[in-house]
C-alpha cells in the first residue's frame, strides 16, 4: 500500500493492540457496567448516526474577506461537491426497565443490588459526615483559640503588659 502512496493506518502492531485491548475493555465495562446502571435508572443509551456537511474553512474565510468579487464579476459562485461526514451523538430515551433490572442473575444481580444501597445510604452517609466534619472543626476553632489565647496571655504576662 505504501509503494502506491496510501498510508492507510501508522500505529505499529503494538499500538494497534493496545486500542484493541482498549476497546475490548470498553465494551466489557459496557456491557457489565454501563447497562446495570442504565437499567436503573429506568433508561435505553443509543448512539445515533447524524449526517453533517462538512465546509472547508479556508474557503469560507476567502468568500468573506473577498464578497465584492461577487458584484464586479457578477457570476454565480461555483460551489465545490460539498462534503459529508457522519457523526455518532449519544441519546437516552427514558423507558420503564424493572422488568430487565429484575431479571438480572449473577454479579450483575449483586451491583444493582448495591446500586440501591447506595441510594438509600448516601443521603445518610453525607448528613453523618457533615456532623462529624462540624465538630471536628468546632473543637480545632476552640482548641486552636483557646491555645492562641493562652500564648497571648503568656507574652503578655511575660511583657508586663496589663
Amino acid at each position: 500500500m505504501n509503494g502506491l502512496g496510501l498510508n492507510l493506518c501508522s500505529l505499529s502492531t503494538r499500538e494497534l493492540q493496545h486500542l484493541r485491548n482498549e476497546v475490548a475493555l470498553n465494551q466489557w465495562l459496557q456491557q457489565n457496567f454501563e447497562l446495570v446502571v442504565s437499567m436503573y435508572e429506568d433508561r435505553f443509551d443509543l448512539s445515533v448516526l447524524q449526517k453533517q456537511l462538512l465546509e472547508d474553512p479556508h474557503e469560507s474565510q476567502t468568500e468573506k474577506l473577498m464578497w465584492w468579487k461577487k458584484f464586479i464579476t457578477r457570476k454565480p459562485a461555483s460551489t465545490p461537491f460539498p462534503l459529508h461526514c457522519v457523526l455518532i451523538s449519544q441519546l437516552s430515551l427514558h423507558v420503564k426497565r424493572t422488568e430487565e433490572l429484575r431479571a438480572l442473575i449473577g454479579w450483575r444481580y449483586y451491583y444493582s443490588l448495591f446500586l440501591e444501597f447506595s441510594d438509600i445510604a448516601m443521603p445518610l452517609v453525607r448528613i453523618i459526615f457533615d456532623k462529624i466534619s462540624s465538630a471536628i472543626s468546632f473543637f480545632l476553632k476552640c482548641l486552636i483559640g483557646r491555645s492562641l489565647g493562652l500564648i497571648f496571655s503568656g507574652i503578655r504576662q511575660s511583657l508586663g503588659w496589663r
